[in-house]
């Protein structure tokens, strides 16, 4: 198939799926009418799910800024291409403003009548609320638009200085959006670690998305007559990586639990009953086996690091994984009896992150399909 008949056909795909995507988000809407909470809920993991993969290729470009190594540049046509989506997400977020008062127990209406809700009154407000998520959507987008341009200019001297601040700015906004958008969805809750759990989530997620782009060109190219342009070895260094964050992940994970346990406090264990004493207990279970055990397993053998197949493998695993993972941080929460899907929770996903999917994957095709018959140098 010729480069002009690639265009066309993804052209083709990538407009399908925008229709699709629109008339998902269409739906969750129309339904939503009637069931609003329903809807936002799924929305909301939705958007962080989408938000995750962009914050995460952010963090991992400045990330790669301060450590060096080809394992970035083989990456880096995947994590500038996530960033693309970004403006777009923080559009989408602004539906979930009118719906505090459905989502968080301090928006809703009386609220202030509960004792615990009104010492925390001076954090969580609606005001407060808002102007907390414009300043993190405007620092991302800053810091976006300013990395991209500084990349662009291979002698920028001060790149180091601006991505080791932007590193400390990613992790400061993180927190805060975690703080507000999760686990104060739970007042009670209370948890040190969590703006950090989420960061790694994000960088994980966003490695794998990377890793699974590379696989699939590898795997593409290797063939007699046209070999791959990246040295087989940089499947490695990206199955390293994507041990690294693994274990990073579930190290924060399992010991924001275990402070939890040791404590035993009604603050820290409100939080974990619903997810643990429910068949969403099933969930978590999975997270283990799959978004730890596995991956750890497949990552820890040098033969299967270095194969495409199976580093394609485990980079769609921990994607699905991150998703579950999200929605095991969420929705517990409003469905306390036990493990329930519903009908928005696939339109949701399917409408934001279809839409996600089709800016990223057309900026992606538009970077490397130039160059895609001649073998890339790494600097």
């Amino acid at each position: 198939m010729t480069l002009a008949m690639d265009k066309r056909r993804m052209r083709r795909i990538h407009v399908a799926m925008a229709c699709v995507a629109s008339i998902a988000l269409l739906l969750c809407l129309l339904l939503g009418w009637h069931a609003p909470r329903q809807a936002l809920l799924s929305y909301l993991v939705a958007g962080i799910f989408g938000l995750s993969l962009s914050l995460g290729s952010m963090a991992l470009l400045m990330v790669h800024v301060l450590t060096g190594g080809a394992w970035g540049y083989y990456l880096r046509p995947q994590l500038l291409a996530a960033l693309r989506p970004l403006p777009w997400l923080a559009v989408l977020w602004l539906p979930l403003l009118l719906g505090l008062h459905l989502l968080y127990p301090w928006a809703a209406p009386g609220a202030m009548a509960d004792a615990a809700l009104r010492r925390q009154a001076w954090y969580l407000n609606d005001g407060f609320f808002i102007v907390r998520m414009l300043l993190c959507f405007g620092l991302w987008l800053w810091l976006a638009s300013a990395l991209r341009r500084r990349l662009d200019r291979a002698d920028d001297a001060g790149l180091s200085r601006f991505a080791a601040l932007g590193l400390i700015v990613y992790l400061l906004t993180m927190t805060t959006a975690a703080v507000d958008w999760v686990m104060s969805l739970v007042p009670a809750w209370r948890s040190s670690i969590f703006g950090l759990i989420v960061a790694t989530s994000q960088v994980l997620a966003a490695a794998a998305l990377a890793v699974l782009y590379a696989a699939l060109r590898h795997r593409r190219d290797d063939t007699p007559s046209h070999p791959p342009a990246e040295p087989a070895c940089l499947l490695g260094d990206v199955g390293n990586l994507m041990l690294t964050l693994v274990l990073a992940w579930s190290y924060l994970a399992f010991m924001d639990y275990l402070t939890a346990w040791i404590g035993d406090l009604p603050a820290e264990t409100v939080w974990y009953l619903p997810r643990l004493k429910t068949s969403w207990s099933a969930l978590g279970v999975a997270l283990v086996v799959f978004h730890l055990a596995v991956p750890f397993a497949v990552l820890l053998s040098r033969q299967a690091k270095h194969r495409a197949g199976w580093l394609l493998a485990v980079a769609a695993l921990l994607l699905v994984m991150h998703y579950a993972y999200l929605f095991w941080l969420v929705v517990p929460s409003f469905r306390p009896g036990g493990f329930a899907l519903a009908w928005s929770d696939p339109l949701a996903w399917l409408g934001i992150g279809g839409w996600w999917w089709v800016v990223f994957d057309a900026r992606w095709r538009a970077v490397v399909q130039p160059s895609a018959s001649a073998a890339r140098v790494l600097p």
